[in-house]
């Protein structure tokens, strides 16, 4: 007589351990096809499109997120890995442009992510990383739709003041941060572009990035500032607020 082995129990219940994807990607998945609907609205190109979300997907996201959970264990949800590792990713792809830059070899960006990819592929004990740490906390699916929700609203807002032609609300600073990617993106350590020599002592590594993108990908950078560079740092940074929150508060 063979006894039958019991059927599981678990139940993924909002904010405790799960397995395997839950439905909170499903808010997620709507927000990110109906930004691709109005920024093609808008007249982005769709091959622009593709080369954006690829390079931010595989040169700055997954090196980013990698990094982040062999250095921390990992986040207690998959967002929060995707967020914080894409923020990692950022800082890593900044400090690898600006010496290349500076060697006339900017496309040399590209080598860090490259070698953090080979290397988490080729050593076996960090193979345990490209899943991230088991039995992680399930988001709560009333979080992912307000998160969504949030990123749907300020989607929207650029949509009318940014993304759509002609520019009718745009900051007035706007052609100065144009004016600062062109340069960083041909000069390091990069110059006012209104005062002929003076070094520029303004803040500027998210130009760096910028700069990097339109290298690697060839877009051109005034569809990088008004359009596309802003959109994965807004979403992490709503995703980072949620969670920061989740951590302080201990609850969802």
């Amino acid at each position: 007589m063979t006894l039958a082995r019991p059927e599981s129990t678990h139940v993924g219940l909002p904010g405790s351990p799960g397995r395997g994807p839950g439905r909170g990607w499903v808010p997620a998945l709507l927000v990110a096809a109906g930004t691709v609907a109005a920024l093609m609205w808008c007249g982005v190109p769709a091959r622009d499109l593709a080369a954006f979300a690829a390079y931010v997907g595989a040169g700055v996201a997954l090196p980013g997120t990698l990094l982040w959970r062999a250095l921390t264990g990992g986040g207690r949800t998959t967002a929060e890995d995707l967020a914080a590792g894409l923020a990692m990713g950022y800082a890593v792809e900044v400090l690898a442009y600006i010496p290349a830059r500076a060697a006339g070899q900017p496309l040399l960006v590209l080598v860090p992510p490259v070698a953090v990819v080979a290397t988490f592929l080729c050593v076996p004990r960090l193979w345990r990383h490209w899943r991230g740490t088991p039995g992680r906390e399930r988001m709560p699916g009333w979080c992912a739709w307000a998160l969504a929700g949030v990123v749907g609203y300020l989607v929207t807002w650029c949509v009318i003041s940014l993304y759509r032609h002609p520019v009718s609300s745009a900051y007035v600073d706007m052609p100065y941060h144009l004016a600062l990617v062109g340069e960083v993106r041909h000069h390091v350590p990069p110059t006012l572009p209104s005062v002929l020599g003076e070094r520029l002592s303004y803040h500027w590594f998210v130009y760096a990035d910028m700069a990097a993108t339109s290298w690697v990908t060839g877009i051109e950078p005034v569809t990088l500032v008004y359009r596309l560079s802003t959109l994965p740092m807004m979403v992490a940074t709503v995703v980072l607020v949620a969670v920061l929150g989740r951590r302080l508060g201990g609850r969802w």
